[in-house]
């Protein structure tokens, strides 16, 4: 079993180091524009950023075993439209979808900011948590990583949902107690013809680095899985 995951905004491969102790089956999909992708332009359209990760991940053939498709914030949209588009053109379907960091479509009300000049634009990104302390210490590097973001919040702010195909596997959700109250998230239990399972940790939208222990045993469970 492998874990095909996507990140959250200005996320890339090394994100996640930390995060998971099997990191050698967690197969993280950086998008264009950083990391090793660093050479290769901006996706400004969400829907023409996952048909260009469905080519990518279909050429390297990791949709032909078992899998599971895992995203964060930004990822966990990908993520959703990715299994849209994987029921749309059949094959193999993974396991289970696995998000995290994102309200029900019908209830992300988050306010736009990828349009906001540089400084209230970034004081909005470290309002949301996440960024490293010592970032602060280095305008060059924040000089770097703001367009990145910038692009990324524009990927989820354009996205109008669309009623889509219940998916055909369990999907778990999980979500943190400072970014959403339970009725956030329950649309998301109309989205699978499978159960839907719903697990609220304490933390702001990157909780998930809070509960580096839970995840590992959650994943590690999943691996097993058949």
């Amino acid at each position: 079993m492998k874990i095909i995951v996507f990140t959250h905004a200005g996320g890339n491969k090394y994100s996640y180091n930390n995060f998971y102790k099997n990191y050698d089956r967690f197969i993280v999909i950086e998008y264009n524009g950083r990391g090793t992708r660093i050479d290769k332009p901006f996706v400004d359209n969400i829907y023409l950023l996952v048909d260009e990760v469905y080519e990518r991940v279909s050429s390297q053939d990791l949709l032909s075993e078992d899998y599971i498709i895992y995203g964060h914030s930004l990822g966990a949209l990908v993520g959703y439209l990715l299994c849209q588009k994987i029921m749309d053109k059949g094959g193999n379907y993974p396991k289970k979808l696995v998000l995290s960091g994102k309200k029900h479509f019908h209830r992300d009300n988050r306010k736009n900011i990828s349009t906001l000049p540089d400084s209230e634009f970034w004081k909005e990104v470290t309002a949301l948590g996440g960024i490293p302390d010592e970032m602060m210490n280095y305008p060059e590097l924040i000089d770097f990583y703001i367009p990145i973001l910038r692009n990324d919040f524009k990927l989820v702010e354009s996205f109008q949902h669309k009623p889509q195909a219940k998916l055909t596997f369990p999907i778990d959700i999980f979500y943190g107690s400072e970014e959403a109250c339970d009725e956030d998230m329950q649309g998301w239990l109309d989205e699978s013809t499978e159960k839907v399972t719903i697990t609220k940790l304490t933390g702001n939208h990157f909780f998930i680095f809070k509960h580096t222990e839970f995840f590992n045993t959650y994943f590690d469970s999943l691996m097993l899985k058949k």
